[in-house]
């Protein structure tokens, strides 16, 4: 058995994560931070992209020009993982705090007709004055629409 030192953390100090509860799930899933969705290349590599998202009705929902590598990537292996996470600066104890939302599951892909989607993700990423004309010059680009519905969620946080 390998000491705890040995392992690089003081295992008297390091928490396990914690369960996060439902009221942070859903601050965290409506936060306007982006999503990392990891996709599989041909070898089995998996590759992380950034997207913005909405979650709606036990989905992620995401949307992205037709030729992008990973609506590619998706189209050959609709296996996919997700992930949504915060991280608070450091403390004084050194400690960053983070919360985060995992998930994989199989994609689901069509074609964004009347921009429906890209119009209430980009809502929920640009506000002020420029949004709703923001919303409708991405609308109005074809889009492809990733719905990814988990098939494993884990919400956890540190301490």
């Amino acid at each position: 058995m390998v000491a705890a030192s040995a392992r690089g953390y003081d295992a008297a100090v390091t928490r396990p994560p914690r369960p996060l509860s439902a009221e942070e799930i859903d601050a965290l899933l409506t936060a306007d931070v982006p999503a990392r969705l990891a996709t599989l290349d041909r070898q089995g590599f998996p590759h992380v992209t950034p997207l913005w998202f909405i979650w709606d009705g036990g989905a992620f929902y995401l949307t992205s020009f037709p030729d992008r590598p990973h609506v590619r990537r998706l189209e050959r292996d609709p296996r996919a993982g997700i992930c949504v996470d915060v991280e608070e600066p450091e403390r004084d104890n050194g400690e960053r705090p983070n919360q985060q939302v995992r998930a994989v599951g199989t994609a689901k892909l069509f074609t964004d007709d009347g921009g429906l989607w890209t119009r209430r993700i980009t809502r929920k990423y640009v506000t002020g004055a420029v949004a709703d004309e923001r919303a409708e010059q991405r609308a109005a680009q074809p889009r492809t629409v990733i719905r990814l519905a988990p098939a494993r969620l884990v919400a956890v946080a540190s301490v």
